[in-house]
């Protein structure tokens, strides 16, 4: 068994060198436990916090864990060091981290706030030249596509307008009277008949 022990050390690290809490119906919860009283087990997976009641836990398993070589790595890194946090974003979301991952994304930007891989990774998008987030986007996208509807109305509506008047203008077009050129020379008048004449 102890020829066996540097193989599993080699191949299955994330077992071994994590807190590893067993719980008594089934499976296990790998992590860093926080907290752990008579009560609760609190283990921070990377993305966020577990709590298990303490009668659910069979035992648990100390090790060291992604957690502690993302602080570490964190700590080693000096606070203008832009590339330097984007390469610990980058593990820290390779390992399933996104708290730690959106955390040095954040130390980028405060470094460089118009760094476009920490934007992105963060759920910004370009927008006019500006970042902003992707619901900001969307709402702008939707204001400008609702006035370029609205101005196509409108000017569907003044063509229907032009339209109408001209048909109106051709079923009834104007009447002339007078002698320069237009229509009758002489009023007309009603003959004794009933009908018009311009005699």
């Amino acid at each position: 068994m102890k020829k066996l022990f540097p193989i599993l050390v080699l191949f299955v690290p994330g077992v071994l060198f994590a807190d590893e809490v067993y719980l008594k119906d089934a499976g296990s919860i790998s992590g860093r436990v926080v907290e752990q009283d008579e009560t609760t087990v609190k283990v921070d997976i990377g993305g966020g916090f577990i709590s298990v009641p303490a009668a659910r836990v069979e035992r648990i398993e100390k090790g060291r864990t992604a957690l502690d070589e993302y602080e570490e790595r964190a700590a080693k890194l000096g606070p203008k060091d832009v590339e330097g946090w984007k390469t610990l974003a980058r593990w820290a979301s390779k390992q399933g981290y996104s708290a730690q991952a959106r955390e040095a994304c954040q130390k980028v930007l405060a470094i460089a706030p118009d760094d476009a891989d920490a934007r992105k990774a963060l759920g910004f998008v370009s927008l006019d030249g500006k970042w902003v987030t992707l619901e900001e986007s969307y709402r702008a996208n939707a204001e400008q596509n609702a006035a370029v509807q609205e101005q196509a109305r409108a000017e569907k509506r003044a063509e229907q307008e032009q339209y109408e008047k001209e048909k109106a203008e051709q079923l009834n077009p104007p009447v002339y009277w007078g002698g320069w050129g237009y229509g009758a020379s002489s009023w007309p008048t009603m003959g004794t008949d009933g009908f018009w004449s311009d005699k």
